[in-house]
């Protein structure tokens, strides 16, 4: 292998983000919810704390109380080299409404298919994460797992139908109060929370264990059936992901683990889901793209304005498809998300993957493989989240070099006059080094510099 001493355009455009970074200013947020912060010499992450058990009267004050996502999941606030933030809070339902079903942050977690009711729909018995919900009446208690007892027919998209289907979006009353306790831990860099709920003939326990070791994430989730019958049930981790508060747009990019290698083309094969109802068309905001290996990449090409919802869904039964469950998220701020799912690797029956979507707002790029959970009484299952971060140096789409010449960016509350004085300096500096670059190598191209590319075909256009 040649190696080669990088040229100074190269250098030049890796010092671009570095140096926008000092000169950007980003406001910080108070943090007013219970939380524990890990952090390691390189980064840092928020876990916002549950209910724990005998402080009850306080549940007003935690971040998030509502009746979808798991209540220990809440992991967020990340930051990286002490300036990139991601997996923040400041676009997603902002506001935050901490009784909201919707209000998660970063990694939060979901039991269920994310539709409405008790089952999910055309798989027969697989529940939607919820226990005892069909034998349950108007007034009575059922389990949504990881959330706590519910009261059925509580939610304000229950009236009228107090008996009908389960509203996964809607916000339910409990039914008692869901409360968890801290385990002790071996080390200061990791919390392990447990919960336990059990109404009539069903039961769960639930553990997570999150741990910070340098740049490496791991939250690792024990679930345990405490009742008298059988379940089966999705689950899936939302990544409700930004890199310094930025809108979903250029300079975003999501590599997913899968592989559609039976297909003829190099055309993504996926269906949109609520497509002209609900949802916009993925392919107006995003190049979705498969590589010679078949492998898709997700790159946006324009901001996903207010009010407007994406999603894609990417492993049909009709198709041939090879996943592990991975992705790579990629940030303009030059952070990236390497996810795995080790014990999707093992060819067990528990966990494997059920689906693989990905869902998309003005506050969000979400990657979700979900896993397919089969517990009998008294059986236990165990998976991983493990989560790589990176700094790139060379940001997807030069997102932080390009952002300079964003009307918002260049008038707008991000850059003080100050700031902009030094960005016009850095800009003239810039272009007199390159001028001077191409006129000292005389505009001569080296072979060197280039490797072969095959042509691409129209069907990889995203238009």
């Amino acid at each position: 292998m040649v190696m080669r001493r990088p040229s100074f355009f190269s250098l030049v455009m890796t010092a671009i983000p570095a140096a926008m970074a000092a000169v950007v200013t980003s406001p910080s947020t108070p943090v007013s919810y219970p939380n524990i912060t890990l952090e390691s010499p390189i980064m840092s992450a928020r876990v916002y704390m549950p209910i724990m058990k005998g402080h009850t009267d306080s549940a007003s004050k935690n971040f998030y109380t509502g009746s979808r996502f798991e209540h220990a999941s809440m992991i967020g606030d990340f930051t990286y080299g002490g300036d990139r933030q991601f997996y923040g809070h400041d676009l997603w339902r902002f506001p935050h409404d901490s009784v909201w079903p919707e209000s998660g942050i970063g990694l939060a977690s979901e039991f269920g298919c994310g539709d409405n009711g008790s089952t999910c729909a055309g798989k027969g018995t697989i529940t939607n994460g919820v226990l005892g919900y069909e034998s349950a009446k108007a007034g009575e208690p059922f389990l949504k797992i990881g959330v706590g007892a519910l009261v059925k027919g509580s939610c304000p998209d229950c009236l009228g139908d107090e008996n009908g289907v389960y509203r996964f979006n809607s916000p339910y009353e409990f039914y008692r109060t869901p409360t968890w306790q801290v385990l002790p831990s071996p080390a200061y860099n990791e919390i392990t929370l447990v919960s336990e709920e059990v109404v009539g003939e069903f039961g769960y326990r639930l553990q997570k264990t999150v741990r910070l070791d340098g740049n490496i994430m791991t939250v690792r989730s024990i679930l345990t059936n405490l009742g008298k019958k059988q379940f089966t049930t999705p689950w899936y981790s939302h990544h409700f992901f930004t890199g310094n508060d930025e809108p979903v747009g250029p300079g975003y990019q999501l590599d997913l683990g899968l592989s559609e290698y039976a297909l003829k083309t190099l055309t993504p094969q996926f269906k949109q889901p609520g497509l002209g109802t609900w949802s916009s068309d993925i392919l107006e905001y995003a190049n979705v793209t498969m590589a010679l290996d078949k492998s898709i990449s997700i790159r946006m090409k324009k901001v996903v304005p207010d009010g407007v919802r994406l999603k894609a869904e990417f492993l049909d039964e009709n198709l041939v498809t090879l996943t592990d469950g991975s992705f790579t998220l990629h940030s303009p701020n030059g952070v990236s998300v390497f996810e795995k799912i080790p014990e999707l690797q093992t060819q067990s029956r528990n966990p494997f993957i059920y689906a693989y979507n990905v869902y998309a707002e003005r506050g969000t790029l979400s990657p979700e493989p979900m896993l397919l959970l089969y517990l009998e009484p008294a059986e236990t299952t165990t998976w991983t989240q493990h989560l790589k971060i990176s700094e790139e140096s060379n940001p997807t789409g030069y997102g932080w070099f390009l952002s300079m010449f964003s009307e918002e960016v260049w008038w707008g509350k991000r850059f003080h006059s100050s700031s902009r004085a030094a960005s016009m300096l850095l800009l003239s500096c810039f272009g007199m080094f390159v001028a001077s670059y191409i006129r000292s190598r005389g505009g001569a191209r080296r072979r060197i510099d280039y490797v072969s590319i095959p042509d691409h075909s129209k069907e990889e256009d995203g238009n």
